[in-house]
């Protein structure tokens, strides 16, 4: 079975809380020949400022008769916010009866040491606590990478369709409170396997890649967008009519699309046709089905196109030409 190494940080930082300038000078000294960095505070108040703070330590040794808050009082708080968990924090202590320790106990901190104590027991506390810190932010990292790769596509970055899904599922609660829309845009690129067969499939990731970072630049910041299929692209829009989701089609038509990808030594473009169709709150599996109505009757229409889904009579709305919109702007 292969082993996974976890290294420790390179010098990291240590909170000492001391009152006690001879001890916490002994401390800091023996912390620093072993190149830690140490901070030290006086009193509880600087303490909890320094475990709270924008860079905190990984490490904190705390007196428990540190003055306003103590040492057991602070362990307590921190380990009570979610930020300091991954905070190692250990109590220090000049008396070691049973109720002091239990009073550490409670307080949630991960470990006891009296003082003053000796060097290579205070060494082999802080070595360890350096690798349990530095285990935890290894899990960490690799449990943030498992998540974003289950709730991401894996080529263009973009939610998959399961996140995509749940995330409109969240919206059209919100819609649904606040009397809102919301409009969903499938997408579906027109022949995307002839670029596949013409220039293969690495050039075909690449495209798809870059048509990605083209959609994440135009897109609004709360607007959702993710990977359904292949070469099929979902769009949730808060806010957005059907009117309004045609014309964001014409734009990605002529500002995305129309654009060139670069292939090896040459240029090409691409078209797709659109779907789309309006949640008044409805199941976002229904709209969804509703949008790929729309898109079958795009594609059936010569490709290139939207089409809005509307029950009876089907409603449909053509793109203008690019050299047809620029006429009228001119």
């Amino acid at each position: 079975m292969a082993s996974t190494t976890v290294s420790t940080n390179a010098n990291p930082l240590i909170l000492l809380g001391c009152a006690d300038p001879g001890i916490a000078a002994d401390l800091t000294a023996a912390l620093e020949s072993w190149h830690y960095r140490v901070m030290v505070a006086q009193d509880g108040a600087s303490a909890m400022e320094q475990l709270h703070g924008a860079a905190p330590p990984s490490i904190a040794l705390l007196d428990m008769d540190l003055p306003a808050p103590g040492g057991v009082e602070i362990a307590w708080e921190s380990k009570r916010r979610e930020e300091s968990r991954q905070i190692w924090i250990v109590l220090l202590s000049r008396q070691t009866d049973k109720d002091r320790l239990r009073a550490a106990l409670k307080s949630g901190c991960d470990d006891f040491l009296p003082v003053p104590c000796g060097d290579e027991e205070l060494k082999v506390r802080v070595r360890v606590a350096d690798r349990v810190v530095a285990l935890h932010q290894h899990i960490e990292k690799q449990l943030a990478e498992l998540r974003y790769r289950a709730t991401h596509d894996g080529l263009t970055g973009l939610w998959n369709r399961e996140a995509l899904l749940g995330l409109i599922f969240q919206e059209t609660d919100r819609v649904q409170r606040m009397k809102t829309s919301l409009t969903l845009l499938l997408i579906d690129l027109d022949d995307f396997a002839c670029v596949n067969h013409d220039y293969g499939y690495d050039a075909g990731d690449r495209i798809l890649s870059e048509l990605a970072n083209r959609f994440r630049r135009q897109l609004r910041s709360y607007d959702l967008i993710g990977r359904c299929g292949e070469d099929e692209f979902l769009l949730a829009l808060p806010g957005c009519t059907s009117e309004s989701a045609v014309m964001l089609a014409g734009r990605i038509r002529e500002l995305i699309l129309a654009r060139p990808f670069a292939v090896q030594a040459e240029a090409t473009t691409l078209t797709a046709s659109f779907g789309v169709a309006t949640s008044g709150g409805r199941s976002p599996l229904v709209v969804l089905r509703e949008a790929g109505f729309a898109l079958a009757e795009a594609k059936a229409a010569g490709k290139n196109c939207a089409r809005c889904y509307a029950p009876q009579p089907p409603a449909s709305a053509d793109l203008p030409q690019p050299q047809d919109s620029i006429r009228q702007a001119g």
